[in-house]
């Protein structure tokens, strides 16, 4: 390995040096600064919501108390569940995931710099919106489930809007981010990190990414159709009108019960992280446990009609849901063994992190238990609106989630902040939320058995559970004091702990290789993996290591004129190119600021101003897409000749193709809900279309899609002629793709204009309006997409530039997937009504 002289490392770590100062936030760009910010505002509202809490249970802590009235216990109710599930839980864990999946792949930063800084304005925005309604007086009452009907505008007031809007931008954050963490696990590790080397908090991460990206997305689509509901007069939910109140109910269980697993497997993947060090020796059965984590992020999509046992569905179909799940019970009993394999045997070193790990066990295998026990049909009818489930649910969320977070916390404070962990501050800490806990919570148990209900606001005395309340209320106020304790040791130790060296456990993982804190860059030169836990094993096959080695050699402090970090391939992590990253910009956070203006408006019932903001939000977005990269052409030759990879890269070796894959996956996500919510409601409507509404003709209905594909046909011969270099054919398949989009978003217009019937005449007439909506909005983006492409061709030279084709190659995508939207969207809308 060549040395790097003093000035050429001091411009690469000035080149990844994060602005500092008030002006200079909002233009951070960098991971480790923007999920610092995640888990710091996700410990905000978590204690917000531990506030909540504590007034819940004091309100219970006698029978018929007047601390709280009805009113207020819902609006409190509302707004803790909404707190601990949406604006602690997963942004804690993405914030968890910017910061150290990096790390722990050896990359510089996250695959999409400016995309991070975007979804965290937009989440805390989002959280921000939720808390104002306490500003206004107007606090959502509805239960942080938002059931219909009681959530619509009949029996809420404009409480639940903030709710909506304000969860609808904390959902497109953590969508975003789940794409950049996807990305960067498939095409940022490092060379030789294989995926069969990946650590499993990597793995953990990878399948929870995907998952939200299918779960969330269901429930952004709900709450906006639910919103929809309530401000322009749809009628999704409206069952005097044909909508339907359990439809609701699937929509948001689809994201719900995935959702609990999406917490969970990031705190696995910390357990096995932590167990390992502490035990000094590998994860017993690894294998076992990535299948394991696989199988529970695939099988979770089966459960979220498991929470619907009461709601009067037919019994054949629960039993499929009842055998899933089981089927993830003994997945996650796959990891209990391997974690208790592991430290079988070995002398584990009984460290702040492994108390918080050994306190896990024992609630989490307590929650599972109850989990089996509510998964089975006759006992959920039962206790399924009691304490019994509420008891239930806060063991495997608090057990199974919060204690891993606060040992993960624990255990990386070295890394995040450089400093110690004080052993009185955490061993106490944990000491009492352990204790507080199951006072809490176990009593709780027995309470539902008794026969009281959750979700009330107090209970009568001759219902005999007064006692057993006084201690559940008692052990929250000790599990309050225990995480406050907990927190406020993280909070001294960062601040006044001694000084960290690099490796204080003597980990196996990549992030303890570099310095506590790490450098603003991570890693100066690309470390070479070949093993599970390289600083264990750093020994190799000695041919492919030379490879990777002078690649790794070529990047040792660059480039150093910008931004980049080295691209791998999916399977085996060989060098594929060098990615560009973006620095510093205001960007993000403007666009962002825009989207919030548009639904402040919108909740202001201005539509106008809100379509004004919503406009130039998506000129911004136009703008950010289109930035070019600029690199200083000396270094860039030289860098290119060391490296012998190109600089620039397009197709499955970009990042930008994946992130295009992602997006596409979000709009098929919402193209499948509301095609299920098509036939769901017509399933359950005595005729269809509702109300005797005409049938829309199929024939004139067929022009606008017509036009489409035959635009479709011209742009595949145009992709054929770009491999073959031919500019004129290209330009023509190009053109006919965007006057076809045009076309058909005119004849859209026209004909839905010309429609007998408007979406608010009935729960057919609404979804039939926005699926062909959904489909105008998808082909108009990529018509607009294709048509930047165009304008980029006439001006590029050379005409085969990298940039370029990656441009065309993304674009061209998204407009097939417009094409196949429009095309199911005519199957649906129109050919479905003759057939059936």
């Amino acid at each position: 390995m060549n040395p790097v002289d003093q000035a050429t490392e001091q411009r690469f770590t000035e080149i990844w040096r994060s602005p500092t100062g008030p002006a200079g936030w909002p233009k951070v760009v960098n991971n480790r600064p923007l999920g610092k910010r995640y888990m710091i505002t996700a410990l905000s509202f978590f204690f917000a919501g531990m506030i909540m809490a504590l007034l819940m249970r004091t309100q219970l802590i006698v029978p018929e108390n007047t601390f709280l009235g009805p009113d207020g216990y819902n609006q409190i109710f509302t707004m803790h569940g909404s707190t601990m599930l949406f604006l602690f839980a997963v942004p804690f864990i993405e914030g968890l995931g910017l910061y150290f999946v990096p790390l722990l792949i050896g990359a510089r930063d996250i695959g999409f710099p400016r995309l991070t800084s975007f979804g965290y304005w937009l989440y805390l925005f989002g959280g921000l919106t939720m808390y104002a309604s306490f500003l206004f007086g107007e606090v959502p009452d509805a239960g942080w489930t938002a059931y219909t009907p009681l959530s619509g505008s009949k029996f809420s007031g404009v409480g639940l809007d903030f709710w909506l809007l304000g969860l609808s931008l904390v959902e497109i954050a953590g969508i975003s981010a789940a794409v950049e963490i996807v990305v960067t696990i498939l095409k940022f590790r490092a060379p030789g990190m294989a995926i069969q080397h990946m650590p499993l908090f990597i793995w953990s991460y990878l399948v929870v990414g995907v998952m939200i990206i299918f779960a969330f997305t269901p429930l952004l689509l709900a709450s906006l159709m639910l919103e929809m509901d309530r401000s322009l007069g749809f009628r999704f939910f409206n069952v005097e009108l044909g909508g339907s109140s359990l439809l609701w109910q699937h929509l948001f269980w689809f994201f719900g019960h995935p959702e609990v697993y999406i917490i969970f497997l990031p705190a696995t993947g910390l357990i096995s992280t932590i167990i390992p060090v502490f035990a000094r020796r590998r994860i017993v059965a690894y294998p076992l446990v990535v299948a394991a984590v696989i199988i529970i992020g695939f099988v979770s999509f089966g459960l979220w009609t498991h929470h619907m046992f009461t709601a009067g569905l037919p019994d054949l179909p629960m039993l499929f849901f009842t055998a899933a799940s089981f089927m993830i019970a003994l997945a996650s009993g796959v990891q209990i063994f391997a974690w208790v394999a592991t430290l079988w045997g070995s002398r584990p070193i009984y460290s702040v992190p492994m108390l918080f790990i050994l306190g896990f066990f024992f609630i989490f295998v307590n929650g599972g238990l109850t989990g089996v026990m509510v998964a089975t049909m006759p006992f959920d009818w039962q206790v399924h609106d009691t304490n019994f489930v509420v008891a239930h649910f806060h063991h495997v969320l608090i057990g199974g989630a919060v204690f891993p977070f606060m040992g993960g916390l624990y255990h990386w404070l070295p890394k995040i902040s450089g400093r110690m962990y004080g052993r009185i501050w955490g061993g106490t800490g944990c000491g009492l939320m352990f204790l507080g806990f199951n006072l809490t919570f176990l009593p709780m148990y027995v309470i539902g058995l008794l026969g009281m209900r959750r979700r009330v606001y107090t209970y009568p005395e001759e219902l005999g559970v007064g006692t057993l309340n006084f201690l559940s209320t008692t052990g929250s106020y000790v599990l309050g004091l225990g995480f406050t304790v907990a927190l406020l040791g993280l909070i001294w130790s960062s601040w006044r702990g001694r000084s960290a060296v690099a490796d204080p456990w003597g980990g196996g993982t990549l992030e303890w290789s570099l310095s506590s804190p790490p450098p603003v860059y991570g890693f100066r030169r690309p470390p070479v993996v070949r093993d599970r836990y390289p600083l264990w094993n750093p020994a190799g096959p000695e041919h492919p290591r030379k490879e990777l080695s002078s690649v790794a050699d070529a990047l040792d402090c660059r480039p150093t004129g910008w931004r980049a970090t080295l691209l791998t391939d999916v399977t085996n992590a060989r060098p594929q190119a060098l990615q560009y990253l973006p620095g510093p910009t205001y960007l993000p956070f403007i666009v962002s600021v825009t989207i919030l203006g548009a639904a402040v408006a919108f909740l202001a019932k201005n539509f106008l101003v809100a379509g004004i903001f919503a406009l130039f939000s998506i000129g911004l977005v136009g703008r950010w897409m289109c930035s070019e990269p600029k690199l200083p052409p000396g270094e860039a030759r030289e860098l290119a000749a060391r490296l012998d990879l190109p600089l620039l890269s397009s197709g499955p070796r970009a990042t930008g193709w994946w992130g295009t894959i992602g997006m596409i996956a979000i709009f098929a996500t919402i193209l499948g809900m509301l095609i299920f919510s098509y036939f769901y409601l017509w399933l359950y409507s005595e005729q269809w279309p509702q109300g005797g509404l005409p049938l829309p003709k199929a024939l004139p209905g067929l022009i606008p899609f017509a036009v489409l594909a035959a635009g479709g046909i011209l742009q595949i011969v145009g992709s054929w002629a770009w491999r073959s270099r031919r500019r004129g054919i290209v330009y023509l398949g190009v053109g006919s793709a965007v006057i076809s989009g045009l076309v058909f978003v005119a004849g859209e217009i026209l004909f839905l204009t010309a429609t007998p019937f408007v979406p608010t005449t009935n729960a057919y007439a609404s979804i039939f309006f926005t699926l062909n909506g959904f489909a105008v909005l998808t082909v108009s983006a990529g018509t607009a997409m294709l048509a930047g492409c165009l304008i980029r061709l006439r001006r590029s030279e050379p005409f085969a530039a990298p940039r370029l084709q990656l441009w065309l190659q993304n674009s061209e995508m998204f407009w097939f997937f417009g094409v196949v939207v429009s095309v199911l969207v005519y199957l649906v809308n129109y050919i479905s009504l003759y057939i059936f």
